[in-house]
């Protein structure tokens, strides 16, 4: 019976520790995982080794990031397909208002099962690490590049053909190097599915990118200095098919040939030297409450306030974090024009109550939607907009690099018609995140409403760049258009 009770104990325990939730930190990562700690810290050290390799291949410095990119590892394939919607998919990357972050489930297939992952996370180091807006045709062609890399024992392998991308040429022929150079908008037509093509022009993309940096290793110029100076010229605004042969040398037709002749013969691939990452791995558990945030925070980003409710109604009353998942709550509740909740929420804090930057964000977006249901009606409340600007304050102040909470901030200014005080505070945001599109997006498209094109111009041409939301690059498209 003694050894009995200590085996019940054991597997109890084993229970428990599998389902806590650890927040990991390396050098330029953040993983939130339920996933066995051994099974996390592989994955973190492909996901730093990609990033060296990266690194590596384009001669930039190895330096930390700015900020960490945040990824969020499941067990549970069922509980990732809740936000994927697809529990087959490796993973997925995702703008969100909070950063960038990488979604994965645990399994077999290892970080680099996802060209996704990869291919995504090189347009975050490209958009980190250059101040440069690129063609279309090389952002894509070089992520898809670096994506298809091959993390081997003792060497990183650059330059196979994207798995993802074999039925490119099953049916058809690569694109030509001129409709890489002007393709058409990126939304489809009179309802027409365009996947097919898009399909085709990664690929395409990726295949005179390929020519372009790694030709030279199988006996072609070398074009990779040309090609730098080519795409300097063309952010600079030069016409990208006038100054084609000025700068490779030959004509578009003439490149088109020889990047023929390397896909029939030469593809190369190269290797690079990139060790297995050695550093420590720390990790912490995260409080009940404070993973349930988190997995709340991105359930609502995702555009999934059941999701969101759920987790957060499995909070424990009164326990560390317990104030912020209350106004989360009240957030959600408010969003479907529930005040109740808020109103007392509200009256337990007090005026003087001390919060954190992440209630006094969930404040001022409680106070900011019922400001917005009113101005439905065109109805005001000046006490709803004091509130909103004050917690919106509170929330800039005491977490300056926490984008929501400058969000709330200026769009209470702008219900306001105050757009002297929004641009200040949107121009802050981007302060702390030049690179993130939406943010972008919001400025660009602001400006552009407010008659300012020439200043709209910069932030709008970001986006039709580097965005892969069709919403957000037609957009831009649009405007960018309209202010010609």
């Amino acid at each position: 019976m003694r050894g009995l009770l200590f085996l019940l104990m054991a597997l109890f325990s084993n229970c428990v520790a599998a389902d806590d939730w650890y927040e990991y930190r390396s050098e330029n990562f953040t993983v939130y995982s339920d996933v066995p700690e051994r099974r996390v810290n592989a994955l973190m050290r492909d996901l730093e080794r990609f990033r060296r390799a990266a690194l590596s291949f384009t001669g930039q410095e190895e330096i930390p990031e700015n900020k960490r990119l945040r990824v969020f590892h499941f067990r549970d394939s069922a509980e990732f397909e809740k936000f994927s919607g697809d529990r087959k998919i490796a993973g997925l990357y995702r703008e969100t208002w909070e950063g960038p972050i990488i979604f994965s489930r645990d399994g077999d297939h290892g970080i680099s099962g996802s060209g996704l992952i990869f291919h995504e996370y090189v347009h975050h180091l490209m958009r980190e690490r250059s101040g440069l807006t690129y063609p279309r045709w090389y952002s894509e062609g070089f992520a898809e590049l670096l994506a298809s890399a091959e993390l081997r024992p003792k060497d990183v392998v650059v330059g196979g053909l994207p798995e993802w991308r074999l039925s490119a040429w099953a049916e058809e022929d690569p694109l030509t190097i001129q409709q890489l150079l002007a393709p058409p908008p990126l939304t489809a037509q009179n309802g027409e599915d365009n996947s097919r093509y898009w399909n085709n022009y990664y690929a395409s993309a990726w295949l005179l990118t390929h020519y372009l940096q790694l030709g030279y290793n199988a006996g072609h110029p070398d074009y990779r200095a040309a090609t730098a100076d080519y795409l300097k010229a063309v952010a600079a605004g030069e016409n990208p098919f006038e100054i084609f042969a000025e700068h490779f040398g030959k004509t578009i037709a003439e490149i088109q040939r020889e990047m023929l002749a390397y896909m029939r013969d030469d593809i190369h691939r190269h290797k690079l030297d990139i060790p297995v990452y050695q550093y420590s791995i720390p990790r912490r558990v995260l409080s009940e409450n404070e993973y349930l945030f988190l997995l709340a925070s991105e359930a609502a980003d995702f555009d999934k306030p059941k999701l969101a409710m759920d987790y957060l109604k499995r909070s424990e009353q009164q326990g560390l974090g317990w104030q912020e998942n209350l106004t989360a709550m009240a957030v959600i509740e408010a969003q479907e024009k529930s005040y109740k909740l808020g109103e007392k929420v509200v009256k337990e804090i007090g005026e003087h109550g001390q919060i954190s930057h992440l209630t006094a964000a969930n404040l001022a977006q409680y106070y900011l939607l019922r400001l917005q249901a009113l101005s439905l009606t065109r109805d005001w409340n000046e006490d709803f907009y004091r509130q909103a600007v004050k917690f919106g304050k509170i929330a800039v102040q005491m977490g300056p690099d926490y984008l929501p909470g400058y969000r709330s901030l200026w769009t209470a200014y702008q219900l306001k018609g105050n757009s002297d005080a929004a641009l200040p505070v949107m121009l802050s945001a981007y302060q702390q995140e030049p690179n993130h599109l939406t943010l972008n997006a919001t400025i660009g498209l602001y400006l552009a409403h407010l008659g300012k094109p020439e200043l709209a111009r910069e932030y709008l041409q970001r986006v039709v760049a580097w965005s892969h939301s069709d919403e957000l690059r037609a957009a831009a498209e649009k405007a960018l258009q309209q202010a010609r």
